[in-house]
């Protein structure tokens, strides 16, 4: 059902899937060998699509919002993979002990670096980089907590960190590329960040429908059109899907 409401940048989604494509395979081997990469899942595309929509609310899409889509996905995989090291390494498969698992997130950090580089947007690194370093302090405080999870403000505060703050990031940057005034990239910080606590606190079955509320009155500030009621589209499906059950997460 997400395949049919996202049609109108499934061209685009596509190129941004081959720019990730390519980099899986190295010299050594397919990526997959050494690391779980998770296909398959909603979060394949729901980083990438919100960055192209974003974009595309405001001009055509080109090749620096395809890149700019590839490089938050980037970062969520490299996130995702170094999230997923376990504390003690378990005798067996190398893909759950340390080194294999780090080493290709630290890759992918490496690969959003290049593709801002080869796309020109290579002005995007300071705001990306302030991003990741709020990202790696989720994920300590995360650690640190422990079973503290089950309070629900230092929950919301490790969401909003390691998951809500890129979501926001990509949406604004995809903005300002496609010249989107200072109060439109507000709006787009809004909505990301909205969806994404939304999409985080599901990972732990949480309530999530103040947040997907909060995510369409941002997207009401914004210019009417086809991307706009896509992305309305796009928050009201996964509000009907009840997102922490019918969302593969990965």
């Amino acid at each position: 059902m997400f395949e049919r409401v996202l049609a109108p940048i499934k061209a685009e989604l596509q190129e941004a899937q081959n720019i990730l494509a390519k980099t899986y395979q190295i010299r050594a081997g397919h990526l997959g060998r050494f690391t779980r990469l998770i296909p398959g899942s909603f979060h394949d595309f729901i980083r990438p699509a919100l960055v192209l929509l974003s974009a595309r609310i405001f001009a055509p899409l080109n090749s620096q919002a395809v890149a700019l889509a590839a490089v938050i996905q980037f970062i969520y995989l490299a996130a995702r993979i170094h999230r997923n090291v376990r504390e003690c390494p378990v005798p067996g498969d190398p893909k759950d002990g340390y080194q294999f698992p780090v080493l290709v997130g630290d890759y992918f950090y490496s690969r959003f670096f290049t593709c801002l580089c080869d796309h020109g947007v290579v002005k995007y690194l300071n705001p990306l980089s302030r991003i990741i370093c709020e990202m790696s302090k989720g994920g300590i405080l995360r650690v640190q907590s422990g079973d503290g999870l089950q309070n629900a403000d230092l929950l919301k505060q490790i969401v909003f960190k390691e998951t809500a703050i890129l979501f926001g990031g990509g949406c604004r940057l995809a903005g300002d590329l496609a010249g989107a005034s200072e109060r439109e990239q507000k709006a787009l910080d809004r909505l990301g960040t909205s969806f994404g606590m939304a999409v985080g606190l599901s990972e732990y079955a949480q309530e999530t429908n103040g947040y997907l509320g909060e995510a369409l009155v941002a997207l009401a500030g914004l210019p009417p059109g086809e991307s706009r009621d896509t992305l309305e589209q796009l928050i009201r499906l996964f509000q009907k899907q009840n997102a922490g059950l019918a969302v593969q997460v990965g």
